[in-house]
């Protein structure tokens, strides 16, 4: 156990900066914004927070902007890492949240919403799981969700502003 300890901790210092820092940065934002919409679990208060303060059209723009990384993220969901990759459960948050995001009868901020919920398994997996900082599918995984909330945090700032 203390060796599995010892390497985690190795991975997180050799990949401080760069696109992991980044986006613990940028979804500490999204964190506090969601947190003003406290509702069952978390997902549930992202996908609040995003349809309360971003209108159809800025998400729909959004959206737009993100179709490749939808579709990247469709083929390559991401897992639970706090799950053995093995487990029926392991791509079932991000499926879900993917296929949301992809069914164009859903409003766009609720699409949106549950995209911010693939980010935000990301989050869990970096903080919880067993996710290696440096591989090029974390890189990767951290570039997609880095442009996301690229997207969507101006959009927060301007609703908390007007409010």
């Amino acid at each position: 156990m203390s060796r599995d300890a010892a390497k985690r901790a190795l991975d997180i210092i050799n990949n401080l900066g760069g696109k992991a820092s980044e986006f613990r940065e940028k979804w500490l934002t999204i964190h506090a914004f969601a947190s003003v919409f406290e509702n069952q679990n978390q997902r549930r208060s992202l996908i609040a927070a995003i349809e309360a303060s971003i209108s159809e059209d800025e998400a729909s723009e959004i959206l737009r902007e993100l179709a490749d990384e939808i579709a990247y993220l469709t083929e390559h969901p991401v897992g639970n890492l706090e799950l053995d990759a093995a487990s029926p459960r392991f791509y079932q948050n991000a499926r879900q949240d993917i296929a949301q995001a992809n069914l164009a009868e859903r409003s766009a901020s609720n699409r949106l919403g549950h995209l911010v919920c693939v980010v935000y398994q990301v989050r869990c997996n970096t903080e919880h799981g067993r996710k290696e900082l440096g591989t090029q599918r974390s890189q990767g995984l951290f570039a997609i969700s880095n442009k996301i909330m690229d997207l969507v945090i101006p959009v927060l700032v301007r609703a908390s502003d007007a409010a």
